[in-house]
């Protein structure tokens, strides 16, 4: 359950505790080896940058430090109350719209939460980070707004926005998300991604729609209505499945192209219903980036569902621009 400007029709939850994902306020970063090594970063959206024998080297002002992109070197670089843990290194921020077939997903999971805090956030940064971790991905994870400027963000080229809720961006920090996107970056919003920043139109664009209401948690039927798309192309053309099942305060079909929309038939809605067109997952491209969002994953069983991590891994491959 969630609560944002939206509100659950049967009940609402007061639980605000909030959870770190390390007592560290300094990155601690992982290559494969096992050993530790310094943030790394790549240059995009014009940072300056240096080159050197292991790769692109740029300075993350919110470090205090060098970073240095290897080839083998794992990346982190966070703050505050969040931690930045790496896997294998990738190519950093692609910018410009980059290509398709050569490109590394590089993410960084932001889940701060000034609301509801969702209980499976930890479950959920675990098991994206084991995703990553077996891809290959560079990966990363915090809770610190600091993360939000030209500089930290240079080394990513998908944001992944895991159920944040509430005003969780100053407006220097959502100018350098616009920017970030602008300069041909991915976006991959999970579950609550719909559920903040209600005030930032340009946050509702790249979304696609705010979340307003949900039933009790329930099986539903769900309907893949595109099966081409990399997010899902394994999927039946129905999947039933569990969850926690989001209505929106505006239909999102005639701005993004819909993955998946959900059979209302199929459980009971309540004040969530959408006269019976109700998408549920979708992508598009928007203001020279791409964003992917499913409301699906409230639960913690979901990130250890095969079929749901798939769509997680087609979306943020698709927003990386691995993929068409």
């Amino acid at each position: 359950m969630c609560s944002g400007t939206g509100v659950n029709a049967t009940s609402m939850s007061s639980s605000g505790a909030s959870t770190s994902a390390s007592a560290s306020g300094s990155p601690t970063v992982s290559n494969t080896t096992g050993s530790t090594a310094p943030a790394t970063a790549t240059a995009s959206s014009g940072q300056a940058s240096s080159s050197s024998s292991s790769g692109v080297t740029t300075s993350d002002t919110g470090q205090g430090g060098s970073a240095t992109l290897g080839t083998s070197a794992a990346t982190g670089g966070s703050g505050g109350d969040g931690t930045l843990s790496g896997t294998t290194a990738a190519g950093g921020s692609q910018g410009g719209g980059g290509t398709t077939g050569s490109i590394t997903p590089s993410l960084l999971v932001f889940s701060r939460t000034l609301g509801y805090r969702h209980a499976s956030i930890p479950v959920a940064i675990a098991a994206l980070e084991e995703l990553a971790e077996a891809e290959g991905w560079l990966f990363a994870a915090s809770e610190d707004p600091a993360v939000f400027s030209d500089d930290r963000l240079s080394p990513y080229n998908v944001l992944v926005m895991l159920s944040p809720t509430g005003d969780i961006l100053d407006a220097a920090q959502q100018a350098a998300f616009e920017r970030y996107i602008q300069a041909g970056n991915g976006y991959v919003g999970i579950h609550a991604a719909s559920d903040t920043e209600f005030d930032w139109p340009w946050y509702g664009g790249l979304v696609g729609a705010f979340f307003r209401v949900h039933p009790d948690i329930q099986p539903a039927t769900l309907i893949v209505e595109n099966r081409e798309h990399p997010s899902t192309a394994h999927l039946p053309e129905t999947w039933v499945r569990t969850d926690e099942w989001y209505s929106f305060e505006t239909n999102p079909r005639s701005d993004v192209t819909v993955l998946i929309s959900i059979d209302e038939g199929s459980y009971a809605p309540g004040e969530s219903e959408m006269d019976g067109d109700h998408p549920i997952a979708w992508y598009h491209e928007y203001d020279g980036g791409r964003s992917f969002y499913t409301a699906l994953g409230h639960t913690d069983a979901s990130y250890s569902e095969p079929e749901f991590m798939a769509h997680l891994k087609g979306g943020i491959e698709w927003a990386a621009r691995v993929s068409d």
